[in-house]
């Protein structure tokens, strides 16, 4: 699977709140136990089973819910069956139906504290109140992220790394599965936000809370990032990292997801697009 992105959605947010059937996609397999289950095309939402429970990696805005839970049961389980919500950064596509999500499955949130206080500090740029999107305030979050202490469920041990740039505190996961047919070790991964959007001298210009400096950090992290070894890449948003070509034809023994040139490729042309919109 060499590294191939795709064009955006047009116009996602407005789709997604009054027609989200529209962009509709099945839960679909990308690694011996990962599953995307946002249940739509813009932005991903997964699912690991840690043979011990679930966690489940972002939550999509809330009128896109109902399709996250109803890819959760296409898969044969159940809300309940989630142990832990990881956010990977405060904007409300990624975390707008956290709250909802957290009292369906009473699995606590996780969250960096950067983010945290950018969402308390800043709810115009986080939860975004003027997108269109119905706002669902997060009363607490239960944990902050520690880059030194691993998140773990079952067979699953995650490792966080701060990777600030499109937001403060956008936070990247990378963990360990083995494909149980052939006994291979994957390292699978997802950055927590790459997008260019808020990494411009325009946003800037309006932002209360971001500074051109977490795009220095951004592109003086990108070597580090890029030479982590990943074998299996994951996007946030889909189009980032084309994915859905393959949806459905996951196998163990075909691995269509698996490639180690992805992922240091995918933040060396993220690197790029920022660039280009300075």
């Amino acid at each position: 699977m060499a590294f191939r992105c795709s064009k955006a959605l047009p116009h996602p947010v407005e789709t997604l709140v009054s027609e989200p059937w529209t962009i509709a996609v099945k839960p679909f397999q990308v690694s011996p136990q990962t599953y995307y289950v946002s249940g739509q095309k813009w932005v991903g939402a997964y699912l690991i089973d840690t043979g011990d429970g679930l966690i489940l990696i972002d939550t999509a805005i809330p009128e896109s819910d109902y399709l996250l839970v109803d890819s959760i049961y296409k898969l044969g389980y159940k809300p309940t069956d989630i142990k832990k919500i990881l956010i990977s950064h405060a904007h409300f596509d990624h975390m707008g139906a956290a709250m909802a999500m957290k009292q369906l499955t009473g699995a606590p949130l996780y969250i960096s504290k950067e983010d945290a206080a950018f969402i308390e500090a800043c709810e115009e740029e986080t939860y975004i109140p003027d997108s269109g999107s119905h706002v669902q305030h997060i009363d607490k979050f239960d944990y902050f992220y520690d880059d030194d202490t691993r998140i773990e469920l079952g067979n699953i041990s995650i490792r966080t790394m701060l990777t600030p740039g499109h937001t403060i505190g956008c936070t990247s996961f990378f963990w360990e599965e083995k494909n149980p047919v052939t006994g291979d070790v994957y390292t699978v991964a997802m950055h927590g936000g790459v997008g260019a959007n808020t990494m411009n001298d325009e946003y800037y210009s309006t932002s209360k809370y971001l500074t051109p400096d977490l795009r220095d950090r951004f592109f003086a992290d990108a070597d580090k990032v890029a030479g982590i070894h990943v074998d299996i890449a994951l996007p946030s948003h889909p189009n980032q990292i084309e994915i859905m070509d393959r949806a459905g034809t996951y196998t163990h023994e075909s691995q269509p997801y698996l490639d180690e040139t992805v992922w240091a490729d995918f933040v060396r042309e993220r690197v790029r697009q920022v660039k280009v919109l300075m």
